[in-house]
């Protein structure tokens, strides 16, 4: 008989999880260290290459995040700060979010031996098919939403080139019992499970409810509102009422030089997430871009040490109506001097509940309304679910990225565009806005 043992994850900050229980079997964690050869990651040196076009992301720092009625003020600081690159850009940086450092180098250490198993052991914990041109969506969720590993070569990313990346994805982490725990895991990936839980739980209770409070004040809401709504976990619920998200171990591995020729250095084609938010560790290989809002050049995204990198996901546009901007972001080659480093990232792709109708009729924001930020009469009523759901289909398909050029052929899907290729308005109003009404 397996014996099991309870281990309690608490918080070292002082966030808003309660402690939590999570079963786990009672391994021997040294010995399966030593066996999958767990060792420290090793990120790259910054690259001496100059002349790299960037973009500075508005950073927020959470250190000045204050709670109560004393600290409203502060929030107000960062709410302000914070508008203008999710009505622009989608993308900024979180700093002073909380989370042990020591402890975030020990989860990409185990990133690193997870990703790194061999291939026939990876093979028996697919989270879909080895091509997304092969899944049974009636049976499968697909790679991009599946538990398990994604396969290299999965999605077709640009002029009929196969991607060269690798993932791996927990579901249902936010949830205890067997929603999360008996799902078949990798051996070393089933010994950390803990440290991985307590991490992207962190992520989803502590980091973004403070955010989203942020977002309350933007929209002139009841703080809360937006997590009470949309974003609440339900013990048990998996289905539509609660908050979720999927968790993400990513590498990037070397494209062969003449695919990489095809893609014009291209290793992941320009997209929009489909959910609310995605958080992204930074780190220092300089590859990620993003689409800038007002010349549509595309810059590259520098690194902040122990920052997060948070982009907007088209839930949050649909919800704003539009006032909020799902980004579009790609990633390309790395500088020479970078080349040598594999590029690893852990992500948290956070949806709205499931069953949140992706429009802003119900969210009876004052400042949408004051902006004229509806619901456009060629939208569908359609609910988070489906968005993710069908737009998941479409990512990396044949049909539509066999293309060369830096957009695929756009889709309509319930009265949108799959991909959320934006431009600056002509007069530019978010120039003209200010939280001074709230």
């Amino acid at each position: 008989m397996q014996c099991y043992i309870k281990l309690w994850l608490t918080f070292r900050s002082s966030g808003y999880l309660p402690t939590v229980a999570i079963f786990i079997p009672e391994l021997d964690i040294a010995a399966i260290d030593s066996k999958y050869n767990v060792r420290p990651f090793k990120q790259a040196e910054p690259s001496a290459v100059t002349g790299y076009n960037t973009v500075e992301l508005e950073a927020l720092d959470f250190s000045q995040y204050k709670d109560g009625l004393e600290g409203y003020e502060s929030r107000k600081r960062l709410a302000s700060s914070l508008e203008k690159s999710i009505s622009t850009y989608g993308f900024f940086n979180i700093t002073n979010w909380g989370f042990p450092s020591e402890d975030l180098e020990k989860l990409k250490s185990y990133s690193q031996a997870i990703l790194d198993l061999p291939q026939e052991e990876k093979l028996q914990f697919l989270s879909g098919a080895m091509k997304t041109d092969l899944e049974d969506r009636s049976k499968s969720l697909g790679a991009e939403r599946g538990h398990g590993f994604k396969p290299r070569g999965y999605w077709t990313i640009n002029n009929g080139v196969q991607d060269s990346i690798e993932f791996y994805n927990f579901r249902d982490i936010l949830h205890d019992g067997p929603f999360f725990i008996e799902k078949k895991y990798p051996e070393v990936a089933q010994a950390h499970l803990p440290e991985f839980a307590s991490y992207y739980r962190y992520l989803h209770f502590n980091v973004l409810r403070r955010l989203l409070n942020l977002c309350d004040i933007i929209l002139q809401l009841p703080e809360g509102y937006l997590w009470e709504n949309h974003f609440k976990v339900w013990k048990g619920d998996l289905k539509m009422n609660s908050g979720s998200g999927v968790a993400r171990l990513m590498h990037y591995l070397a494209m062969p030089v003449e695919d990489e020729e095809k893609t014009g250095g291209t290793w992941l084609r320009g997209h929009s997430d489909s959910g609310a938010f995605t958080f992204i560790t930074s780190q220092p290989i300089l590859s990620l871009q993003i689409r800038d809002y007002y010349t549509g050049e595309w810059k590259y995204v520098g690194h902040k040490p122990d920052s997060l990198i948070v982009n907007i996901g088209d839930a949050m546009e649909f919800l704003t109506g539009g006032y909020f901007k799902s980004s579009i972001h790609r990633v390309v080659a790395p500088p020479d001097d970078q080349r040598q480093f594999k590029r690893l990232v852990m992500i948290y792709f956070n949806n709205l509940a499931l069953n949140t109708i992706a429009d802003p009729t119900s969210l009876n924001s004052p400042k949408l309304r004051s902006l004229g930020f509806n619901k456009p009469e060629e939208w569908d009523t359609i609910t988070q679910f489906q968005w993710d759901d069908e737009k998941s289909r479409l990512y990396g398909a044949k049909k539509i990225n066999s293309k060369p050029g830096d957009e695929p052929e756009l889709v309509k899907l319930f009265g949108r565009n799959h991909e959320r290729w934006h431009q600056a308005e002509g007069d530019l109003r978010l120039e003209k806005l200010s939280l001074a009404s709230v």
